[in-house]
């Protein structure tokens, strides 16, 4: 019991300075999931096919491309507060067009505009949040993160049930919410980073420094994507109603919740690595035999959603975490523009894939995708934790280069006795 009590206090002192800034995330990931699900669900009414709703939901994440190339520009020139608070409000606006036409092609541009804005604040927020951590807690603290975005998001999934006999309630609410999701961050306290010096990051570096956390952030990509652009349409097609749609996707992004900070502070206290291997293990072998419970009993879909949940949602902050313990605070924004860009890439290719396999094999497709990806992950990251050397854990004391040159000290030595004939001499003397 005491145990538990530091654990909550020592949580409690780490939440209280980024309150608002939880707060903020909080609302902002309320407004996307309920968005997300909800042109889902409409495309799917008005009788598109998977594989065009997997496309026209997919352009979100090309412009979560687009703001992790340039983005970080304006974040640099003008502080992380004022371009998170001018991105929003642009999304914001951006979300009530939806109301003026049903076109799949005029929602897959809105879907890129709003991809860009959400891509540009995302980054806003990560790169700020990392340069207030350590090694020792950043996963910790990334777990809290990552707590507060998928709360908002399945905060999200329960509006679905508000009635809407017009249509355009929903999309009010949602521009609502982001408009309120500004306040917090607006008016918070916390000192927000030096960009007085940033340095450049390419996507070739980041792998050669971590090749695992690059290619767990494009994993986390296609699985995460997937369950937001396709989840409700997989549990639509197993036969689900809107309730249990609801339900699904709730305690699915709750199993996500749950799981951060137990694995937050075991990957504190081990290689990030090894727990990202063993998740995508797990994940790999339970995933496609959750299809057998979807259609059963409540508890059993809550149980099936949690457990795919808490699987599928930790990767990408492990990933991240690993990433950012092994970088300084000048590195950070353009760092979190190459890891959303990296997830962004699976998230667009993933569900358009997976839409595809779904509408030719069947809805259980969404689930052995799952699997597939994660075998291929465990394996790739076996071969570099175990024959690799440019992933090395970071605890590792960076060495300094032996010097190609003589030294001063070296020729010093090289012209004094040494030690041990030193010692010779001095026996010499004794016997004499």
């Amino acid at each position: 019991m005491t145990a538990f009590l530091n654990t909550l206090k020592s949580v409690k002192a780490l939440i209280s300075p980024l309150s608002a800034f939880f707060l903020g995330t909080i609302f902002t990931c309320t407004a996307y999931g309920l968005l997300s699900s909800t042109l889902s669900l409409k495309l799917n009414d008005m009788a598109v096919s998977t594989f065009e709703i997997g496309m026209v939901m997919a352009l979100y994440y090309a412009g979560y491309i687009f703001a992790s190339l340039s983005s970080h520009t304006i974040i640099n020139r003008v502080g992380h507060i004022r371009a998170f608070g001018a991105y929003i409000s642009i999304l914001s606006a951006i979300v009530l067009l939806h109301s003026f036409s049903a076109n799949s092609v005029y929602w897959g541009l809105l879907r890129l505009l709003e991809g860009y804005c959400l891509g540009a604040a995302i980054m806003c927020l990560e790169s700020w949040l990392n340069t207030r951590t350590q090694n020792k807690n950043r996963g910790v603290i990334m777990s809290l993160y990552m707590i507060t975005t998928y709360l908002g998001s399945a905060f999200g999934q329960l509006l679905l049930n508000i009635p809407d006999p017009n249509g355009i309630f929903v999309f009010i609410i949602v521009s609502v919410l982001y408009s309120v999701a500004l306040v917090p961050i607006s008016l918070t306290a916390l000192p927000t980073p030096d960009i007085a010096e940033h340095k450049s990051m390419s996507i070739k570096r980041l792998y050669q420094i971590s090749p695992v956390g690059v290619i767990g952030c494009i994993v986390s990509g296609i699985m995460v994507g997937s369950v937001y652009i396709l989840g409700a349409v997989y549990a639509s097609k197993s036969g689900l109603d809107l309730e249990k749609v609801s339900l699904f996707m709730f305690f699915i992004i709750m199993g996500g919740m749950l799981a951060q900070l137990p694995v937050g502070k075991l990957s504190d206290r081990m290689d990030r690595r090894f727990v990202l291997m063993w998740e995508a293990g797990i994940l790999f072998l339970i995933a496609p035999w959750t299809h057998l419970f979807i259609s059963g009993e409540i508890w059993e879909l809550a149980l099936v959603a949690v457990i795919l949940g808490a699987g599928v949602f930790v990767m990408y902050p492990l990933c991240v975490s690993h990433v950012n313990d092994k970088i300084d605070d000048s590195e950070r924004v353009e760092a979190s523009g190459m890891l959303i860009l990296l997830q962004s890439i699976g998230m667009i290719f993933g569900p358009i894939a997976i839409s595809f396999m779904m509408q030719t094999w069947g809805a259980i497709s969404f689930l052995i995708s799952f699997s597939v990806v994660n075998g291929f992950f465990v394996l790739f990251s076996l071969s570099h934790i175990t024959f690799k050397s440019t992933d090395n854990d970071s605890s590792t004391t960076k060495m300094t280069p032996v010097p190609m040159t003589p030294t001063r000290i070296y020729h010093k030595l090289t012209q004094d006795k040494s030690l041990t004939e030193k010692a010779i001499d001095f026996l010499q003397e004794k016997k004499h």
